[in-house]
């Protein structure tokens, strides 16, 4: 999935919680229960023709009745360039003309720089006089605490964190944090798999946090953390499920899809071990001999996985890890 498809996608599915994390002021006067995305809403940019898309727009009922219905426009920038306060403003006009509705417009910048919650403007003065002022809300996700938005109640908050900065925690314990968060919250594999996503892009590990983040993923967390949040994992248990779909097809029964189902989960979670292991051990030392590669390729048993991993922390030379003479 594309990067704007990613965001657009997370706010589309976590609207309400994006509203209550972030405008919680704004979110009590909403009926954030009767919410109608509209996907695709285009406008013609006439400094230069061409056609742009609204990154998220929401139609929302107020719970006072004044306005009846408002729309919700959020824009998503990686960079603070200097043309986005017109084209906020554009939008703005644009909407309001079109829908006859009140709008409240926000930018989210996904680099540092904005001040975390705050407004910008757009004004424009003619013969010394102020004929234009347009105030629009802003999220600079950089700036924000994540320290305080991992104590915050909302399934949103553990993933933008991971853009935040930090004065207490490492990098390691963040991440750990922000995987137990999601993890107790047991979402459904779509929704789970979205918010992983942005984690994992977002708080990138070094080679020596990456094996700390593996032998405390190992000693310290939950079963379900680490099934939940391992992506080389998630993508060896659907291989494996789908491998195992196919073994039962052939088998022609429904016992025989089930079991295969099961093989396929099971050779999943081993096959994203190996994953693993290659990544950290290509990571520390470079590319390895395909002997090795193919010993590791050969390994069944999780727990010799997972020690190997452990070795692998204090390991100074291949020789060191011993997995050409591991037995067959």
């Amino acid at each position: 999935m594309e990067h704007d498809q990613v965001w657009k996608e997370l706010l589309w599915t976590n609207f309400r919680e994006f509203i209550e994390l972030f405008y919680p002021d704004v979110a009590e006067r909403l009926d954030l229960t009767n919410i109608s995305l509209r996907d695709k809403e285009l406008f013609t940019d006439f400094t230069t023709g061409n056609r742009r898309e609204l990154d998220v727009l929401a139609e929302v009922n107020t719970k006072d009745g004044e306005p009846e219905i408002i729309l919700v426009h959020v824009e998503i920038q990686t960079r603070r360039d200097s043309d986005i306060p017109f084209r906020m403003w554009q939008y703005y006009s644009l909407l309001r003309l079109r829908h006859n509705h009140k709008v409240f417009p926000l930018v989210v910048y996904l680099s540092p720089g904005a001040g975390g919650l705050t407004e910008e403007r757009y004004s424009e003065e003619l013969f010394g006089r102020n004929i234009l002022a347009f105030n629009y809300s802003v999220v600079g996700l950089p700036d924000l605490s994540a320290d305080e938005y991992l104590e915050k109640d909302n399934i949103l908050a553990p993933a933008l964190s991971a853009l935040m900065r930090s004065e207490r925690m490492d990098n390691v314990t963040r991440k750990l944090r922000s995987y137990e968060q999601l993890a107790r919250a047991r979402l459904n594999d779509a929704r789970s798999s979205l918010l992983i996503n942005v984690v994992d892009s977002y708080l990138k590990l070094n080679m020596a946090e990456e094996t700390e983040f593996q032998r405390r993923l190992l000693q310290e967390e939950p079963e379900e953390v680490s099934e939940l949040i391992t992506q080389w994992e998630e993508r060896g248990i659907k291989k494996g499920i789908e491998k195992g779909i196919e073994q039962g097809l052939e088998q022609g029964i429904s016992q025989g899809i089930s079991q295969g189902i099961n093989e396929g989960l099971a050779q999943g979670k081993v096959r994203g071990k190996q994953e693993t292991l290659l990544r950290l051990i290509r990571h520390k030392f470079g590319e390895i001999p395909e002997s090795m590669a193919a010993r590791i390729d050969e390994l069944e048993g999780l727990e010799q996985l997972d020690s190997l991993i452990e070795l692998l922390v204090d390991a100074n030379t291949l020789d060191e890890m011993g997995i050409d003479k591991l037995d067959r």
